[in-house]
């Protein structure tokens, strides 16, 4: 289980957890950002032959206005364990 996998398994709690400031607000950000991610990836899967990682990642980060090498950090921390 990866620790997006993780964060969403928590529902509601997560909300409470963050409350309590036991995880950091930046994570609901990162959680934004990296399912944007997925929908685009699954975007680029139903359209082109072969889904593309870095244009993914890239798009979502002109979306969002943050860097590509923020969010290559934030797809690792999300996919790791």
């Amino acid at each position: 289980m990866n620790r997006y996998q993780t964060i969403t398994s928590l529902g509601d709690n997560f909300m409470k957890l963050m409350g309590k400031n036991l995880i950091p607000i930046h994570i609901l950000d990162w959680k934004v950002y990296y399912e944007a991610y997925l929908k685009e990836m699954e975007y680029q899967q139903k359209h082109f032959k072969k889904p593309r990682k870095t244009h993914a990642a890239g798009c979502v980060a002109e979306q969002y206005k943050i860097t590509e090498r923020t969010m290559f950090n934030i797809i690792s921390f999300m996919e790791g364990s």
